[in-house]
């Protein structure tokens, strides 16, 4: 075989786990190999199978922590293995809104929770009195909301933001009509 073709024909390959900075699985985080991608398992496992001799950067990153990248030489028929801890990304946006009745277009007192849909763990927000919310510290990234009031349908808003950026989310929420059927 010609050189050529034992750098084509490779065994070797590259793999490990993310983890968050306290040592949790990071399931279906992405990681990039050069031009190839994948997403890990729900235990943090990604691999990068027949790989080519050469240096490669890998890039793990997950929606609410900070990307991470290494770069690596692999030699033929090598197996590497490489772990990553992400830390959780803060940032200096804000998020806030109050929940409105749709009918009344009051807002809601009665309390009820707002979530920010993360893929490891989500946030709560809690209406207070006036049936405001508030999520601050955030990163610039697109988030997803949704509203979810006792007695009210739930409501979802994708809201994006840059760095220091505060922005108003206001949910207009419809009352549950319970319609009793016609034969009682």
């Amino acid at each position: 075989m010609s050189n050529t073709q034992d750098a084509i024909v490779s065994n070797s390959r590259i793999f490990g786990h993310v983890y968050s900075e306290k040592g949790t699985p990071l399931g279906s985080a992405k990681v990039a190999c050069n031009e190839e991608k994948t997403i890990t398992l729900f235990d943090g496992f990604y691999e990068f199978k027949n790989v080519k001799p050469g240096t490669y950067t890998i890039v793990a990153s997950l929606k609410g922590f900070k990307s991470d990248s290494r770069t690596v030489t692999v030699q033929k028929d090598e197996v590497t293995t490489l772990n990553f801890r992400l830390s959780e990304t803060i940032g200096t946006a804000k998020i806030y809104g109050t929940v409105y009745d749709a009918s009344t277009k009051k807002p809601i007192a009665s309390g009820g929770t707002i979530i920010l849909v993360l893929p490891i763990t989500n946030k709560y927000a809690l209406l207070d009195k006036n049936g405001r919310y508030e999520f601050k510290d955030l990163a610039k990234d697109s988030y997803d909301l949704w509203a979810s009031i006792p007695g009210y349908e739930d409501e979802r808003a994708k809201v994006t933001l840059v760095e220091g950026e505060e922005k108003v989310q206001d949910f207009f929420c419809r009352p549950i009509v319970n319609i009793e059927p016609p034969w009682g």
